[in-house]
């Protein structure tokens, strides 16, 4: 499946990082400057509402089609940190963990197979680049890819609100680690919770109960 960047400032953004840009499509190409060798296409409106449903301003670029790494590149990698999405479902959500997750140089994210967002135009374009040099790996099963990383010696923490979870200030983290992430709506399943070493939560000072997950995702990856 072919993958776009869409809108002029994703697009310029996307040739100043140079990305695995393909070609780019302009309605507006007077409008843009080309750095590097790109092909560049000049379209109307009417194409490139058909490459995508985004907000493309008249600009899309087509870079290459990004690879889900095999699980095992964790355990020849060896990383001290990676982030677990546990079925994860918005795509606003999930670029901007990316790009969290970049700025704080974690370089695996894993996510399950089925009912979770992939990496699609809006997330990579929320992602603001984010994507680049990332490792995604793709896993039938979160809790047994748990169980195989607990064999291997990850200590794995579970961000929830439960009897026995720690105020986030409160946790000493020992690495390797593996941080999970819930869904927007219900959050880590029950099956992953109980296998995780810990949980931790963030203590709410206002009237709200409970952050975005991006937002979270930001706290947390600061934090360890």
């Amino acid at each position: 499946m072919k993958k776009y960047i869409c809108g002029k400032n994703s697009v310029l953004e996307a040739i100043e990082n140079k990305l695995p840009i393909i070609k780019i499509y302009s309605s507006k190409i007077r409008e843009i400057k080309i750095k590097h060798n790109y092909q560049l296409i000049e379209v109307d409106n009417n194409f490139l509402n058909k490459l995508t449903k985004e907000n493309h301003q008249g600009f899309v670029a087509e870079i290459k089609n990004i690879d889900f790494d095999d699980p095992e590149i964790i355990f020849k990698d060896k990383p001290q940190k990676i982030l677990i999405l546990d079925h994860i479902q918005d795509p606003h959500n999930f670029g901007a963990i990316i790009r969290t997750a970049n700025a704080f140089n974690i370089k695996h994210i894993v996510i399950p197979k089925d009912r979770s967002v992939d990496l699609n135009a809006t997330v990579l374009k929320v992602s603001s680049g984010g994507f680049v040099n990332m490792k995604f790996i793709k896993v039938a099963s979160i809790s047994a890819f748990i169980t195989k990383l607990k064999n291997h010696s990850f200590w794995v923490y579970g961000s929830l609100l439960n009897d026995k979870a720690k105020e986030i200030n409160d946790m000493h983290f020992n690495y390797p680690l593996a941080v999970v992430l819930g869904s927007e709506s219900k959050g880590i399943s029950k099956s992953v919770e109980n296998l995780c070493d810990e949980n931790f939560y963030i203590k709410m000072q206002g009237t709200v109960q409970s952050l975005n997950v991006s937002v979270a995702a930001g706290i947390i990856l600061f934090k360890i």
